[in-house]
């Protein structure tokens, strides 16, 4: 299917082509990616974006040698065919096959780990200074590539200012497509826009030749053949310094660009006399991100990462991307927080470069004004929400558990020092799936519980998400419990189950949990949405006559001590659960709670994500992995109770071993 790509088992298999070979391998690489990723699903407008860049890269450069140490690491699919990954390619996503991002124990070709943006130009660095502490800086190059978006960090910013005047040998990529998941914002944003439109400093011919000139060594020859390749891209007439990559030479780098990003005879020849230049470069390249497909170039926002029935859609004529049952847990969130602003002008809803992630999308078009897009800045976002809270603002702080990991300081210094009413709200907390380790949000309830004046909520369902939203907004955070607080709930769609038929569920009071069944044999004590699968393990107990307590905690912290020791007291037998690391994580603070109370008889067994990163692969599979699921559950209470099991049954998992904590 693919002639050439099918025989480069590594990057040196590059070499020997000539340059319409190459521009054929940049061709399958993006057919490839269509047709793996129709199937897989996977990121795909970014991809395309990057084939050339990294067909260019892997010709110049000579990987694992050379270090090429890429941002994020969703735009690397072509890296991964390039070195020997091909003929695994259709396992992409897949429990058991190749992640979606970097992996160093995937590849000796997958140099750094990423999955997180704005990671690359500070452990590229890293790895410049070693190479040169061990004395190989003449024979290896490092570089860092980094997205536009990704540029908005401010651990990005912090690594371009200590390795700028650094003098070492130091490459860094700038792949700029104008897009991150979302547009990129702010005010670094609008000054790479302005470097597209902007030709170099004096005119590109003249700027190119006077950089290449001080190459060792290169030809008069190459030296314009390369500066003219660069004029082809670029204007020509004559600009003063200050309109063309000042920020990155007064940070100490070499500015080249911007350049086209898609030329291949232009990337190879600028990348080859990059090759030998000594101190910090900065290279901008221009590249369309969904390049080579129609529809994703069109609309790269919503063809950033797809299913696969996107492309169904599309080769039908509607593009209306994946269908699914039921409403979301982020579509919820989005209704209530836009119900709660049309009543409340104090109300400002926030996000770090997540519009549509989050729900927020909806929000601006609404309330554009008391919208805010951080961009990939979440330490900013926290800081940011902390000051409106400070002048008596209601700020919303949506984002994913996974990303607010980097905004711990700002949590705590910020805001719970301060005891501001900052609401935060976090989207994809738990398992996520194929996203793998870097975006498992399973570890917000540990990294919040014991930070003083913050509250933490969880719902079980939808509309239970909606109450709480109400009354973080209209009751906690104006009332004498004001402080910050932080609810959490999953990817996907919410459960839609009758818990208490004929019966409303009991209103959000503060620290104050919801019994859904009563009993006296085990009591089950469930957080957020591991309440679905306790209501289905309490509903198979009862079936088999045992009288089962299931408490839908609501509250990690404060927690509903009432409720908790009464249950203990009585049934002897607790069974915690919840979708979240068990190490100082919710099931961590009942036990805390039972020794201040000397309850040391009871039976308890605790139920969560174990002490290792979980691999990617569907949320079933992981929540088999786990041990959280209803069978598991009800596994448990009849051990405890010394109630003899049903027959086993095979969980269909492709793995030797069936669950991570066996």
């Amino acid at each position: 299917m693919y002639e050439l790509l099918s025989r480069i088992q590594s990057p040196a298999d590059l070499k020997g082509l000539n340059r319409d070979e190459l521009k054929q391998v940049a061709r399958e690489l993006r057919q490839a990616i269509i047709d793996n990723l129709s199937k897989t699903g996977g990121h795909f407008a970014s991809d395309l974006g990057a084939v050339d860049l990294i067909v260019a890269l892997h010709t110049v450069y000579s990987v694992p040698k050379d270090k090429i140490i890429w941002d994020t690491g969703h735009q690397c699919y072509a890296h991964k065919m390039l070195t020997g990954r091909l003929d695994r390619f259709n396992t992409l996503r897949q429990y058991g096959g190749l992640s979606g991002f970097l992996r160093r124990e995937e590849s000796d070709y997958d140099l750094f780990g990423a999955g997180h943006a704005g990671t690359s130009i500070s452990a590229a660095f890293g790895f410049a200074v070693a190479r040169d502490m061990i004395g190989r800086s003449a024979e290896e190059s490092v570089l860092a590539v980094i997205g536009d978006a990704s540029m908005t960090a401010g651990l990005a910013l912090e690594g371009l200012q200590n390795a700028g005047h650094s003098g070492r040998n130091f490459v860094v990529v700038l792949n700029d497509n104008e897009m991150s998941i979302a547009e990129s914002v702010g005010g670094l944003a609008t000054y790479l826009a302005k470097l597209r439109v902007s030709p170099l400093y004096q005119s590109v011919e003249t700027h190119a030749k006077s950089v290449l000139k001080r190459v060792p060594g290169t030809p008069g020859r190459m030296v314009n053949k390369t500066a003219s390749s660069l004029l082809r891209h670029n204007l020509t007439h004559l600009v003063s310094s200050d309109q063309s990559g000042v920020v990155f030479e007064e940070l100490g780098f070499e500015y080249i660009g911007p350049v086209d990003g898609h030329d291949l005879d232009l990337l190879i020849d600028l990348f080859t006399q990059i090759k030998q230049m000594t101190g910090p470069v900065f290279v901008h390249l221009r590249t369309v991100k969904g390049k080579g497909y129609d529809a994703a170039e069109e609309n790269a926002r919503k063809w950033h990462a797809v299913t696969p029935p996107m492309f169904a859609d599309t080769a039908a004529g509607t593009a209306s991307g994946s269908k699914s049952s039921g409403q979301s847990w982020t579509s919820f969130f989005s209704q209530t927080i836009i119900e709660l602003a049309n009543s409340d002008p104090k109300i400002a809803a926030i996000t770090a470069a997540m519009p549509d992630g989050t729900g927020l999308n909806k929000f601006k078009e609404v309330h554009p004004d008391r919208y805010f897009d951080t961009a990939i800045a979440e330490q900013h976002a926290v800081a940011f929400a902390a000051g409106l809270a400070a002048e008596g603002m209601k700020p919303i702080t949506a984002i994913y558990s996974t990303f607010l990991q980097r905004a711990y300081d700002m949590i705590l210094h910020d805001v719970a020092i301060q005891n501001l009413p900052v609401m935060f709200c976090l989207d994809r907390a738990g398992l996520v799936g194929d996203d793998g380790p870097t975006h498992h949000g399973v570890f917000d309830i540990a990294y919040m519980r014991h930070i003083p004046n913050i509250a933490m909520i969880a719902p079980k369902d939808g509309e239970e998400l909606a109450a709480m939203l109400r009354y973080m907004v209209n009751e906690h955070i104006t009332g004498k419990n004001a402080g910050p607080i932080a609810v959490r709930y999953p990817r996907g769609n919410a459960p839609s189950i009758d818990w208490t038929p004929g019966k409303q569920s009991e209103p959000i009071v503060f620290g104050k949990s919801e019994t859904l069944t009563h009993g006296d044999d085990v009591a089950m004590l469930a957080y957020g949405n591991m309440v679905s699968p306790a209501f289905e393990a309490a509903r198979e107990l009862e079936a088999e006559g045992v009288s089962v307590e299931l408490i839908n905690l609501r509250w990690a912290k404060p927690l509903d001590e009432t409720a908790i020791l009464d249950a203990a007291r009585r049934t002897r037998c607790l069974i915690v659960m919840e979708e979240g690391v068990v190490s100082g994580g919710l099931g961590s603070g009942i036990l805390e709670l039972l020794a201040e109370h000397g309850m040391s008889g009871v039976k308890v067994k605790l139920f969560g994500v174990p002490d290792r990163f979980v691999e990617h692969g569907a949320i079933p599979i992981l929540h088999r992995l786990c041990m959280l699921t209803a069978p598991d559950f009800a596994a448990a209470a009849r051990d405890m109770l010394g109630r003899p099991q049903p027959e086993p049954e095979r969980l269909g998992i492709p793995e030797k071993h069936e669950s991570l904590t066996a």
